[in-house]
């Protein structure tokens, strides 16, 4: 992928993108956890069309608004300064591969663990997410935790006591005095959901037949209603607006 800077960010933060970018990729694994969790399409388009996909580093074309690569930037800023003030959290960022059906899946941990079993994951985002997950919950951050924690317990190379606790420990980017209203708070701290041992691994081994799947020439299904976050108009906003593949006409399923 090319990250273009069409907004002409300050070098600095342009180049940091670039590198930030560059750094996410599967290692000595066959497919992240970020990648497990996400349509097979979308692993696909990358394996054949990475090469060929442009984004810009700090505004989506469509909609004007930020990117996600500009938010992640400032998500790894605040887990810098969190490395310095942990408390009495082990701070654990390491990569964590699990062979699963013949797949190597991976994740790069990030996280606060605590002597507890308690594990937190910090999520620099918008109010309007954390709302939406304190009424519904929010099944991303759900599996994201839980396949984490299968990762963490199952990697060979690590030794890790059992988790009794998940949390997501949430930054709101864009708290103002109107969420006060809405019972909001500038950092909510939100239990997730612990599944059981026999959940997460099915789901795991569920994820891992459909990508592998995915590997060859042959275009996979379209992706979910949900992966594509369709709404209630019948708009698929993550094709119209997000996905770079979508919009540059390089998925098969794209008009």
């Amino acid at each position: 992928m090319k990250i273009t800077n069409h907004q002409q960010l300050p070098e600095p933060l342009y180049q940091a993108i670039v590198q930030q970018s560059q750094a996410h990729s599967v290692g000595k694994a066959d497919i992240s956890c970020t990648q497990l969790i996400d349509a097979p399409l979308i692993a696909w388009l990358w394996r054949n069309y990475g090469d060929s996909v442009e984004e810009d580093a700090s505004v989506y074309p469509v909609g004007g608004t930020a990117s996600h690569r500009l938010w992640a930037l400032y998500g790894s800023l605040a887990h810098k300064i969190l490395e310095a003030y942990q408390g009495d959290g082990l701070h654990v960022e390491t990569e964590a591969i699990t062979e699963v059906d013949g797949f190597r899946v991976s994740g790069h941990l990030d996280l606060l663990v605590f002597p507890d079993g308690t594990i937190q994951d910090y999520k620099f985002t918008s109010a309007w997410t954390v709302a939406a997950a304190k009424k519904d919950g929010k099944i991303e951050w759900e599996r994201q935790l839980n396949v984490y924690r299968f990762l963490l317990q199952h990697d060979p190379s690590l030794n890790f006591a059992a988790v009794r606790h998940l949390q997501i420990v949430a930054m709101l980017r864009d708290y103002g005095p109107r969420h006060v209203s809405e019972g909001l708070k500038p950092v909510e701290v939100l239990d997730v959901p612990l599944w059981e041992d026999e959940q997460v691994e099915t789901y795991i081994k569920e994820r891992v037949r459909l990508h592998q799947a995915a590997m060859g020439k042959e275009i996979p299904p379209q992706c979910t209603p949900e992966e594509r976050w369709a709404n209630k108009k019948g708009e698929d906003k993550r094709c119209d607006s997000y996905c770079a593949f979508g919009k540059q006409q390089l998925c098969p399923y794209r008009e």
